[in-house]
């Protein structure tokens, strides 16, 4: 039996980037080393993302305002139509249902109703009292009561929390007029909540402050290492200022080159930046081709090295969720690439969706419009869920 012919397996290309600090054969260099050139490079690819960053935010918001927003808006005026119309259906009795199809969508518009009255108040209200039994109708006015003698406790003020939350004025001077008469309450209101956080955070704060030994040590541990960092970044600041400080620069052109070089180094080194201390020694290389300077640390500050280049990387990747993952559109983003190309396939997925979806509404809303019986096909599609 002829044996399968083995692949012919290139040898790894042991010379690395060509632009990193420690070159020639990688036999010749330490572990420390590359670990320090892999992540250095790794640092240089993450910048890259944050830059890339901000172009694709503003893609993703030019995508949200121009093509979710008004699909959202319209959305939500097809829901209340079709909330209007299924309210409309069950308490004219329009068409004939079992009990237990009444009672489940009275209750699925009740709760409906419930949950969207802080955003529309006198829309959703006529709805409620028309739905509510007069037992349930009796325990929200009970409770509506409790609240409010419990504010006038809180506060001493007496407030009706069905005029507190109406909208429908009849002009501009009717709303000024109500929003001065709740004007001491709102401000006393937002004081107390206001002082609700700060007391809460307060008290995050004390339980943070109260850490184990094990963490102490830690926490010691890294002081300590930052000091001897902090020598070997101020001998590279040091060379390198040498180089580039303006002072001593007659070439107006190279001078202004050095200054800005100048700037963020010293930035750099205020940071303990290392990672963007070593790609200015890059840039100072390039812009001076006769004074390269050789960089030479020992293991042990090459280890100290890659780990605040690590951490910088950190930082890097936590800006990156803040400012992508807290965009409304990316909350429920559960991909594990946060590359332009997973994230503007996913946006496309969601206006795709958000299109379907109110196509869906609009369809619900003309077959109720047409025929008050389709309101059991949205019962029997409640009820599977």
């Amino acid at each position: 039996m002829a044996k399968p012919k083995s692949k012919k397996v290139n040898p790894p290309d042991i010379d690395g980037p060509k632009d990193l600090i420690w070159k020639g054969e990688g036999s010749n260099r330490s572990r420390a080393q590359q670990e320090f050139n892999d992540a250095l490079n790794k640092h240089r690819e993450t910048q890259a993302r944050v830059k890339n960053m901000e172009s694709l935010l503003i893609n993703i918001n030019q995508k949200y305002m121009n093509e979710v927003i008004p699909e959202v808006e319209l959305q939500k005026s097809l829901t209340k139509k079709r909330f209007a119309l299924m309210c409309e259906i069950i308490i004219e009795e329009k068409i004939s249902l079992s009990k237990h199809q009444r009672d489940f969508i009275r209750t699925y518009l009740l709760e409906f109703c419930n949950d969207s009255l802080r955003e529309d108040y006198d829309f959703y209200l006529p709805f409620l009292e028309a739905l509510e039994t007069k037992s349930e109708r009796m325990a929200r006015l009970e409770l509506k009561r409790r609240t409010e003698q419990k504010l006038k406790l809180k506060f001493g003020m007496d407030v009706d929390l069905d005029d507190l939350h109406r909208s429908d004025f009849q002009n501009e001077e009717e709303k000024k007029a109500h929003e001065e008469k709740y004007r001491e309450f709102n401000e006393k209101f937002e004081e107390y909540r206001s002082k609700f956080y700060e007391d809460a955070y307060r008290d995050r704060k004390k339980a943070d402050k109260k850490k184990s030994k094990a963490q102490l040590d830690k926490e010691r541990k890294i002081i300590d290492m930052e000091k001897l960092l902090s020598l070997d970044i101020n001998a590279l600041f040091k060379n390198l200022a040498k180089l580039i400080h303006p002072d001593k620069e007659q070439d107006p052109v190279l001078r202004a080159k050095k200054s800005h070089l100048m700037t963020s180094l010293s930035g750099a080194r205020d940071t303990m930046n290392i990672a963007e201390i070593l790609e200015i020694k890059m840039q100072v290389d390039e812009l001076l081709p006769n004074n390269q300077m050789d960089v030479s640390f020992n293991e042990s500050s090459i280890q100290r090295f890659v780990s605040i280049i690590k951490s910088k990387i950190r930082d890097l990747e936590q800006t990156i969720a803040s400012r992508l993952f807290s965009h409304p559109l990316l909350e429920d983003y559960t991909g594990k690439k946060d590359n332009p190309e997973s994230i503007n396939k996913y946006i496309d997925k969601i206006v795709k969706e958000n299109k379907f979806l109110t196509k869906t509404f609009a369809s619900e809303v003309e077959n109720l419009e047409n025929n008050p019986k389709y309101i059991r096909d949205i019962i029997r599609d409640l009820q599977s869920f």
